[in-house]
């Protein structure tokens, strides 16, 4: 199994190189934007009299706009008033008309309007603003989102730098159809352990017991915090284990691991080519059993399905009243750098299972910029959106501008400077929050940034932990035909619905071992073969490159 370390060094080096090798092609110094090669008709140089510059910047002599729809700061910053596009606005000489929407289910609603009235902006810009699943392949096949290949290779020299560095990027980005018609957000440096597992250290001193390693000890010891008033106030109000079942950062999935399997939000992985339900293996059914014991003896917290992030994160750093929890680190619940808790290796299981579930880096999210017929120039627009794949304009899309946010030091490193006491940070950052941007971070880039935060329990110390025991049987991010998407929606709407609701009342009210004859057989009926199938076919076509 590769590790994550391995893997990216043998990744983000070559991606680099590749990217450092086009800036040089192109007569840019390494800090600055690469330029650019064709023009959309082929032929080398600017062409006699246009508007448009094939290489260099600016990409246009006379003032191009561009009108992008794209999620709004939550702070109510405008795009434009941030110093990182307006540096992008004078150095390409490209101005954004931005169409700022509100994100969640407001967005899916104006969306889903946008598409359906014709009514479209030229593009859409942003982290994940185009659902992969739904969105991008059956409005691509439409012709209501523009192929991007042919302007990729004439025109965006660093998206194809990362493409011919890494062919698994343009595979996974390939529709069925062989068009590409959204680009992505990439961090090659993003953590591959997502959960960690935390215990009260103060606690487990109090009722005189050692960091547990295996799931009956973990038990043992949550036990023992109910029992013998582990925070010493006299008071029965201990909560020794709490999560969040609809947070994937915070939720049980990883846990699973301990009895053979680790599980994944959809319950849909892949092992060893199979695709493979989760929810319908005994591992997963003993895992449930088990985690219904912690429910049924009061030692897990009946909340953990309906809380959310406010009251989690409340009951961990505001009161002593937790023993363990599961999130992403310490500065994700609240909690100050001087805190009791220490961070677990997954339990071993009852029959020697030691696993926690891995997340491979790179690409986070495939819809985050497309083209759409309405585009007037799309030339102008690839060159635009490639100069965001800069390496030097990426690390700054991540860390703030250099200048302000970022501080070049004599070594070549940048330093991010501190946000100034009785600003916050959006107030501080002349960048929007990573989520409004389009940008590839590499590790090689990431490596030359340098922060003072040092934060107690980075989450590179905690996939440090983890790494030996992560499992990577996660799905790949493959495209589905819109046929293929359809019946996936149909399957699953019935099948994700009653997985869920069986999880919660096996796990508070038990009963799996009596239902679970009755509950696969109603997986089948709802036609769990025939999704699994669906599944089967995307990944073997994905894989043999079609």
């Amino acid at each position: 199994m590769k590790t994550r370390k391995s893997w990216l060094k043998s990744t983000a080096g070559t991606v680099m190189l590749a990217l450092l090798l086009s800036a040089c092609s192109s007569g840019n110094a390494v800090n600055e934007p690469a330029g650019n090669g064709q023009n959309s008709e082929g032929t080398a140089g600017e062409q006699q009299g246009s508007n448009f510059n094939v290489e260099g910047y600016p990409i246009v002599n006379e003032k191009a706009t561009l009108k992008l729809a794209a999620f709004q700061s939550p702070s109510g910053k405008h795009m434009n008033d941030y110093l990182f596009f307006k540096e992008a606005e004078e150095k390409t000489n490209v101005h954004i008309d931005w169409e700022l929407n509100p994100g969640g289910s407001a967005w899916q609603e104006k969306k889903n309007l946008l598409f359906a009235s014709g009514e479209l902006p030229e593009g859409f810009y942003g982290h994940g603003i185009l659902n992969e699943a739904t969105d991008v392949v059956k409005y691509g096949s439409q012709g209501v989102l523009i192929p991007l290949e042919e302007l990729i290779e004439l025109h965006a020299p660093n998206i194809k730098a990362l493409f011919d560095a890494r062919p698994d990027y343009r595979k996974a980005l390939t529709a069925p159809d062989g068009h590409i018609y959204a680009l992505p957000t990439i961090n090659e440096v993003y953590a591959v352990s997502k959960p960690a597992l935390f215990i009260n250290k103060k606690w487990l001193d109090a009722v005189n017991m050692p960091l547990p390693e295996t799931t009956d000890e973990f038990y043992q010891a949550l036990k023992a915090f109910k029992e013998q008033d582990a925070n010493g106030n006299g008071k029965a109000d201990e909560i020794p284990l709490t999560f969040r079942a609809e947070d994937w950062n915070a939720d049980l999935a990883s846990f699973f691991g301990s009895f053979g399997r680790v599980d994944r939000r959809n319950h849909i992985v892949l092992e060893e080519g199979n695709v493979i339900y989760t929810a319908a293996q005994p591992e997963y059914k003993q895992a449930i059993e088990y985690f219904h014991t912690l429910f049924k003896d009061g030692i897990a917290d009946p909340e953990s399905f309906t809380q959310d992030s406010k009251v989690f994160s409340a009951k961990i750093s505001q009161n002593d009243t937790v023993g363990a929890f599961i999130a992403w680190n310490y500065n994700s619940v609240g909690l100050p750098e001087d805190n009791d808790f220490v961070p677990l290796a997954p339990m071993k299981g009852p029959d020697g299972h030691q696993q926690w579930a891995g997340f491979m880096p790179g690409i986070l999210f495939k819809g985050s910029f497309s083209l759409t017929s309405a585009a007037k120039q799309p030339e102008v627009a690839i060159r635009w959106i490639d100069y965001m794949y800069d390496p030097m304009v990426s690390m700054q899309a991540v860390h703030g501008v250099i200048g302000p946010n970022l501080e070049e030091q004599a070594d070549g490193t940048y330093k991010v400077l501190p946000v100034p006491e009785g600003k916050t940070s959006d107030e501080f950052k002349e960048v929007p929050k990573t989520a409004m941007s389009v940008w590839a971070q590499t590790e090689d880039m990431q490596e030359k940034v340098v922060s003072e935060n040092q934060q107690k329990l980075p989450k590179t110390e905690l996939d440090a932990l983890y790494e030996p025991y992560l499992v990577y049987n996660e799905f790949p991010k493959v495209y589905f035909t819109a046929e293929e998407d359809s019946e996936i929606s149909r399957y699953m709407t019935d099948i994700g619905t009653y997985t869920d609701k069986m999880y919660a009342s096996w796990m508070l009210n038990g009963g799996s071992d009596k239902d679970w004859d009755g509950y696969l057989k109603k997986l089948e009926d709802m036609g769990l073969s025939k999704l699994i199938a669906i599944y089967q076919q995307a990944y073997d076509r994905y894989q043999a490159g079609e």
